[in-house]
């Protein structure tokens, strides 16, 4: 069974982080080792909440996975809280990764054209170097134009106009992979856009210079955990062999359908009903869709 390290904090309450990577990741048939990089009493999109923060454990996870000659087919790495512990991150990659070693980052730093309250230029720089080092990265829209260095502005002077928000992404896409110093692809999660009088989300994946497109139909909730759900079917369907495109709307389906199953009042801060849709995910590895 192939292994992949999965960094990322791990919350209570709010399905997002290492409480979605554990079982999704499981499910197909990917043997999920966390490293916890923090542990929340609930996700930070609720009012009150307690956290531990766990960065100085980063380097007895190294020192002790090292002297058990851990090894590691995969490594996915999500939120980082601050620049000392992204260095770390950084460290724990350069001792576990090999030639042959899928590694994805999935850099958390804004969102729907704004930077969250943890951003700072110096974790920036940290991210462009990670990111560059990724075999795969799924940034939003607003992550690929902060690590491609295109003003985060343009996205809402664009308006939701589908061609202009394309046509961005496609830019920062592009300047993302020709940075990478691997044969890098990208994926651009999330872009809203309008056409007509209906909204969709759009995924852009640009893989050996060609860009292809996925979309969904949008809905008027955002739900918590989503990317960390998409980002941890990419990393286990790669291992898997799965082409990217193909992962990518494999993983847009899940996301859809668990939405679908997420009764309409349910608080949108605890993430979306994705247990339900773990056997279907499944069935993907047993049909053999994948090949």
């Amino acid at each position: 069974m192939k292994k992949v390290a999965v960094i990322n904090d791990l919350s209570g309450f709010g399905k997002c982080s290492l409480s979605v990577a554990l079982p999704i990741i499981s499910v197909l048939s990917v043997q999920c080792v966390p490293l916890a990089t923090a542990v929340f009493t609930s996700q930070t999109g609720f009012e009150d909440y307690s956290y531990t923060d766990l960065t100085d454990m980063i380097e007895e996870y190294i020192k002790n996975w090292k002297l058990n000659n851990a090894s590691f087919d995969g490594i996915y790495s999500g939120y980082i809280t601050d620049y000392k512990q992204a260095i770390l991150v950084k460290r724990f990659i350069e001792e576990f990764r090999k030639e042959d070693t899928f590694l994805l980052i999935d850099p958390v730093l804004g969102d729907n054209g704004e930077t969250y309250k943890m951003f700072t230029n110096d974790l920036l720089e940290i991210h462009k170097e990670l990111t560059r080092q990724a075999n795969i990265i799924t940034p939003n829209l607003t992550e690929a134009c902060l690590l491609a260095d295109i003003p985060v502005e343009d996205i809402l002077k664009c308006d939701k106009d589908r061609d202009s928000l394309i046509e961005l992404a496609s830019s920062a896409a592009t300047i993302l992979s020709k940075n990478a110093i691997t044969n890098q692809e990208v994926i651009i999660t999330g872009i809203s856009v309008r056409e007509g009088d209906s909204y969709y989300v759009y995924n852009l994946v640009l893989s050996e210079g060609e860009i292809n497109l996925s979309k969904t139909p949008m809905i008027d909730k955002s739900f918590s955990g989503t990317g960390d759900i998409f980002a941890s079917i990419i990393t286990a369907l790669k291992l898997n062999g799965l082409m990217t495109f193909k992962a990518v709307e494999i993983a847009q389906d899940f996301i859809a359908e668990a939405i679908n199953d997420t009764p309409a009042d349910a608080d949108t801060r605890d993430g979306v009903y994705f247990e339900k849709e773990l056997a279907n995910l499944a069935s993907v590895l047993r049909d053999n869709i994948y090949y």
